[in-house]
């Protein structure tokens, strides 16, 4: 690009000197010859003039004398009326330039000069004229590499940047130049790298978050069909075949609110939640691997309590309480829902060695394991439960127990959701 625009401007420079040079230096030559004429026919003018006045009074003419009225090297021919011709100066040899004189009663002048003299000089203007279109097309080169610098960075710099984003790097930018146009396409460039990085941190968090929240359905489902295939009895079969289906509604329903949570979006508005309807929804589920892993579960939901919060990510960030109690607590863990100061409360503990001082902070951040899990279960749960519309806090770091709490709902949307359950019921 920098080879392009620099020539091109060469080129362009070049013409313009050449249109405009050509024609100021035909018209210098012209005006140097019309100015030797004029030189020379002014000096036969005045030597015409003073043979004029010898002869008038009879005095001869003295070649001499008359020499002092010529230029160096020019030299002039004088004839009288009877023929005589007397040489003032001397002649050069060579092309001669000659201009009569145009005055004169008494003898024709003829006054000449070297050729050379005049070509010198119309030399001189086309070698000024050569090197005017020499250093305009020199400027012109050196102000287009300036330019070329400009405008060729700026690109070369968004090529690195584009080159960056594809290898994966979504940090690159490209940062601005002082150019309206490249700034425009930079600020895109730019732009595009965050939206990418946005996009593939959510797909990435999504996957992590499936395949950590799996795992409990999945395990689930599984002992549902190895239980539906030992049964002979068909009412039996047919039963851990409508709870195998649940499951996989399960499974469903939580891969749609962690793909709606990965976008920016929370799915259910929050409403009117009944706690301990939502706990004992999700206790069969539980309890199955609690039974395979040979853990003790118990369950405290006989008050209804109502919240505000979604049913969707509260029960999955519950989920992930339970599990995570499962996988790195001890003893029996123990599932409540409690009214404390107004808020509706889902508490999750067990018997186990609990939190490590100075970690409170450390385990809801993301990556962050104390004891080699995989540092996503505690992030997800509170980021589900922020999406429901709650907060999810750490009560106790010794025995662990950890607690979503929500606000309580009016009183009229309360009423309203006990009489759409007892419809429902109905």
């Amino acid at each position: 690009m920098r080879r392009r625009l620099m020539g091109s401007t060469a080129l362009i420079a070049l013409a313009a000197v050449l249109v405009l040079g050509v024609p100021l230096g035909i018209v210098e030559a012209k005006r140097a010859r019309g100015e030797a004429t004029g030189r020379l026919e002014r000096e036969a003018d005045a030597i015409a003039a003073a043979v004029d006045d010898r002869l008038e009074v009879g005095r001869p003419l003295d070649a001499a004398a008359l020499d002092r009225l010529l230029a160096p090297r020019h030299w002039a021919r004088v004839v009288d009326r009877r023929g005589r011709s007397t040489l003032v100066g001397e002649p050069h040899p060579g092309a001669v330039l000659s201009v009569r004189a145009g005055l004169g009663a008494e003898a024709h002048v003829v006054a000449s000069a070297p050729a050379g003299e005049l070509d010198e000089r119309v030399r001189g203007i086309w070698l000024l004229v050569a090197l005017l279109a020499l250093g305009g097309t020199g400027a012109a080169v050196v102000l287009a590499g300036v330019q070329a610098r400009r405008l060729a960075r700026p690109l070369e710099r968004l090529a690195r940047t584009s080159t960056r984003l594809g290898a994966g790097d979504f940090s690159a930018r490209a940062g601005h130049f002082g150019v309206p146009e490249i700034d425009e396409v930079a600020s895109a460039l730019d732009r595009t790298a965050v939206r990418i990085a946005q996009l593939l941190g959510r797909e990435r968090e999504f996957s992590a978050n499936v395949s950590h929240q799996l795992r409990t359905p999945l395990t689930a489902l599984r002992l549902r069909l190895e239980e539906l295939a030992l049964l002979d009895d068909p009412r039996q079969a047919a039963e851990q075949a409508a709870r195998a289906l649940d499951e996989a509604d399960r499974l469903e329903r939580t891969i749609a609110e962690l793909l709606a949570v990965a976008r920016g979006r929370h799915g259910e508005e929050p409403g009117a939640v009944e706690l301990a309807q939502l706990v004992r929804r999700h206790e069969l589920s539980w309890r199955a691997t609690y039974d395979e892993r040979d853990r003790r579960l118990d369950v405290e939901a006989a008050e209804p309590i109502h919240a505000e919060g979604s049913p969707g990510p509260i029960g999955q960030a519950l989920d992930v309480l339970v599990e995570n109690a499962m996988r790195h607590g001890a003893g029996t863990v123990t599932v409540s829902v409690v009214r404390r100061g107004g808020h509706g409360c889902l508490r999750v503990e067990d018997e186990g060695p609990g939190i490590p001082e100075g970690a409170e902070r450390q385990i809801f951040e993301r990556g962050s394991s104390i004891d080699g899990g995989t540092g996503i279960g505690l992030h997800l749960a509170r980021v589900l439960v922020e999406a429901g519309g709650g907060r999810l806090v750490l009560v106790r770091r010794q025995p662990a127990a950890f607690e979503i709490q929500l606000r309580p709902v009016e009183a009229g949307a309360e009423t309203a959701e006990r009489a759409a359950t007892t419809h429902r019921g109905r």
